[in-house]
Order: structure tokens, then C-alpha cells, then sequence
């Protein structure tokens, strides 16, 4: 009756399309003819500049020539810039692809094949949109970042002007006890002249003498300094900061230290081997 009929039905939709599944895949050309693509080799896509590895079915007769151009619109480098090599599944290669040579001819085997595209363009052209050490930098400075509009730090500003408020006030009181602080230090440095005596670190277990032997600013350092020449090599240097010099000393008797460090006094230079 019915159900049978129902059954029956089902059957045969199974049936066919167990059919379909057993039919080899075919395209559709551009004159409207089917075309059975079970003969087609499987072929896979390397690049020498772009990291890619892709795979795409090709009618054995397809030649070179015609396979670059195909490779045109997948990888991007021109025919002319291209040297297609054939490799096997490990990568080695095994020939060139030449222009006239159809797919079926090469040395394949189970209708597989590897092709590596190597880019020879004298421009590099690809590596515009890869090597992003090749694209130039958009730079502002903090003075033009400022001037500009609708930007994150005028949102910010405004948003969290409470907390940019406070921000800004520990950053004034900071840079008012650095200024206090220096005005100190040059005080103390116009108490010292060079050829003083001096100790650093009086009052500690291991004080060093030496000769004040530098007054003044150092390049990249804040403030005034002093260069004191020890007299044993418990220092840092030689009288050079960064390659400049300021004062001459042997290795590791120079140092740099703030007037503060400095107590300038009758500190003659010791004899190590006084007390032997």
C-alpha cells in the first residue's frame, strides 16, 4: 500500500545517490560542455616569497606556459618572473617545469604533483606586502600627537581628568624637589675645586680616597658632577662616560658622584703596606 510505496521511494533515492557518489567529478567549460575531472592531477602550490601551500586539480594536458598563468591569479608574481619546479613529496626537486611540457608528461606518479613557484622578479615586488621592515613608519612626535584631534590621550584626558590631574601634580612636585635638590648640589660643588683631596662613602666600612680631578656637567646625566681620580682601583672607569672623556685615570680609578658624596679634607693617600 502506501508505506510500501514510501519504501520504495527511499530505496531508490538512496540508490541514486549512491550512483552520484560512484560518478567521477566533472566541470562545466565556458561553452557549456561537461568535462570529467577524474584524470585531472592534484597539485600542490609552494611559494619561494609568500608562505602559502595550497592545492588545486589541473587537466594533464595543461602546459607550463598555461599553468603559470593559472598560478598568476594565486600567487601574484607575473609569468614572466616565474621558474616552476617540479618536487616530490619531501620537497627535492626533481626538474623544471618548461613552457611547452604538459603536466601529463612529467615524471608523476598517482596523479599527484608538487610544483614550487620561485619568484624571480629583480623588484621583489611580493615583498612589499610581506617584509613589513620594507613599509615605512608613520612617526609623531608627542608636540604633533598633542596637536591633533579626536585622539585617544584628548579622550583620555578628558574622561579621566581626575586621574590625569594628579598625574600631572606629582609630576610638577617630582620635578620641584629634583630642581631643589640640584640647586643643593651645585651649592656644595662651588665648595670643591680641582686637585682637592676628598674621601666617598666617609662614615662607611670601606671609604675611598682621591683627587678631585672633574667638575661639571656630564652629557646625559642631570645636575652637576664631580670626577674623583682614586687613589686604588675601587672605581668605575677611567674618566669616560660613553666613550667621552673628562679627566684622566687609570682603569677603574675614576668615578663620577654627586658633591654631596664628596667630603673634601686632609685625606692623604694611604700606604697599603703601612701597617706591614
Amino acid at each position: 500500500g502506501k508505506r510500501a510505496r514510501e519504501g520504495m521511494s527511499v530505496v531508490q533515492v538512496n540508490q541514486k545517490m549512491a550512483n552520484l557518489q560512484m560518478q567521477a567529478p566533472k566541470v562545466t567549460t565556458l561553452d557549456g560542455k561537461s568535462v570529467s575531472t577524474s584524470d585531472w592531477i592534484k597539485t600542490t602550490i609552494t611559494h619561494s616569497i609568500l608562505e602559502i601551500r595550497t592545492e588545486k586539480s589541473y587537466n594533464p594536458k595543461t602546459t607550463g606556459e598555461e599553468l603559470k598563468e593559472k598560478l598568476h591569479l594565486i600567487v601574484g608574481t607575473k609569468p614572466a618572473h616565474m621558474i616552476l619546479e617540479l618536487r616530490d613529496q619531501d620537497g627535492k626537486r626533481v626538474c623544471n617545469i618548461d613552457d611547452k611540457i604538459s603536466l601529463g608528461s612529467l615524471p608523476i606518479s598517482k596523479s599527484t604533483c608538487y610544483v614550487h613557484v620561485i619568484d624571480t622578479d629583480p623588484h621583489k615586488t611580493l615583498l612589499e606586502f610581506t617584509d613589513v621592515s620594507r613599509v615605512k613608519k608613520f612617526e609623531l612626535t608627542d608636540e604633533e600627537y598633542d596637536n591633533r584631534k579626536d585622539t585617544f590621550r584628548k579622550w583620555a584626558q578628558k574622561a579621566l581628568k581626575g586621574h590625569y590631574q594628579t598625574l600631572e601634580k606629582e609630576k610638577k612636585v617630582k620635578a620641584a624637589q629634583e630642581e631643589e635638590e640640584e640647586g643643593k648640589e651645585a651649592k656644595l660643588a662651588e665648595g670643591i675645586k680641582k686637585g682637592d683631596r676628598c674621601q666617598l662613602g666617609s662614615g662607611s666600612e670601606f671609604p675611598r680616597r682621591g683627587e678631585v680631578a672633574f667638575i661639571g656637567k656630564v652629557d646625559g646625566k642631570p645636575g652637576t658632577w664631580i670626577g674623583v681620580c682614586l687613589d686604588e682601583p675601587f672605581g668605575k672607569n677611567n674618566g669616560s662616560v660613553n666613550g667621552k672623556k673628562y679627566f684622566h685615570a687609570m682603569p677603574k680609578c675614576g668615578v663620577f658622584v654627586k658633591p654631596s658624596a664628596v667630603e673634601v679634607g686632609d685625606f692623604p693617600e694611604e700606604d697599603m703596606f703601612e701597617e706591614l
